[in-house]
């Protein structure tokens, strides 16, 4: 039995709504960071219901990209969904696509380290010389009310291992503990407060 063609186009039309529609609910739980310098992305360009483009590029140290058919393109610290935007504007502009959609997905940070739990704003910071915990926490909004300072910990990847650093923050504010300084990639834990 033979399907016909318009059939086979309808359903991988359907097939690719029903992808983008999951994969924007997949970005929407998950948190967004600003795009930075030395952050690699993943761009995918569709028209007409049909993939015409993907690449990898990595943000240049001065915050731009470089795009087939745009040339360099400055991410201005913009959230994935506002490149994807940008580029959308752009390749609309230029006539290159009719009705383009972009998605901008980061498949790597750099230079970040990343503060969950008990705090104000959840998420990735960029590391600065002599970034310490206490102070990528303050970056990161400050503590809840239902922070456990006292039990924060630190993960860092090193040569494949994952090494814990536990830090009393209470005492690093009292000046009877030394802060520990951060390294790119590691992950900050502030855990809920027991009662």
């Amino acid at each position: 039995m033979m399907i016909p063609v318009r059939y086979l186009r309808l359903s991988a039309l359907l097939s690719l709504s029903l992808w983008i529609g999951a994969a924007r609910l997949v970005s929407a739980d998950a948190p967004a960071y600003p795009i930075g310098a030395g952050d690699v992305l993943q761009i995918t360009i569709y028209a007409g219901g049909e993939q015409q483009e993907s690449f990898i590029t990595e943000v240049s140290a001065a915050g731009t990209i470089t795009i087939p058919l745009l040339g360099q393109l400055s991410t201005d610290n913009l959230l994935p969904a506002g490149l994807s935007e940008r580029l959308i504007q752009r390749l609309s502009e230029g006539s290159y696509y009719v009705n383009p959609h972009v998605i901008v997905t980061v498949k790597e940070y750099a230079g970040k380290v990343y503060v969950n739990g008990e705090v104000g704003r959840p998420g990735a910071y960029s590391v600065r010389d002599g970034l310490t915990v206490l102070n990528a926490c303050i970056l990161a909004g400050g503590f809840s009310d239902y922070a456990a300072l006292s039990r924060v910990k630190v993960f860092r990847s090193v040569k494949g291992n994952t090494q814990l650093f536990k830090i009393n923050l209470k005492k690093v504010q009292k000046g009877e503990q030394p802060d520990l300084l951060l390294r790119p990639g590691d992950r900050i834990e502030v855990p809920h407060r027991r009662f």
